[in-house]
């Protein structure tokens, strides 16, 4: 018995959403952006005031974000709520969500930026 055009779209509009809900699960750390820019020095005059945006760029809310970085340090204190050690990675703002195309800066001090690279995240309202 053939299947009815309304019938057929309605079974092609499902099948698609169920692929783009899936691909949308599909978040993790290739999805996040982070840049660092020098934005001045600091008062001693030998370090670089580093600003840090970690930009999320998934489709879904992220949360319980890991950074991984080998030897980071800060000749100023870093906000722990904003960026802090957690294990063999830094956790990333408190590990609050961070929106879909949103972000999140924080800033630290040395005389050289560190290699951050986003390790592990947590996903929801995709």
């Amino acid at each position: 018995m053939p299947m009815k055009m309304g019938h057929a779209a309605k079974v092609v509009f499902v099948l698609i959403f169920l692929v783009l809900q899936g691909h949308s699960d599909d978040c993790g750390p290739k999805d996040i952006a982070v840049k660092q820019s020098i934005v001045g020095r600091s008062s001693n005059g030998l370090d670089f005031i580093i600003t840090v945006q970690i930009a999320n760029n998934c489709a879904c809310t992220i949360s319980n974000l890991h950074i991984m970085t080998d030897g980071f340090a800060s000749s100023t204190p870093v906000d722990p709520s904003a960026f802090r050690r957690d294990g063999d990675t830094y956790l990333v703002f408190d590990g609050k969500p961070i929106g879909s195309n949103g972000a999140f800066e924080f800033n630290y001090t040395f005389d050289h930026t560190f290699v951050l690279s986003p390790a592990t995240l947590s996903t929801y309202q995709c």
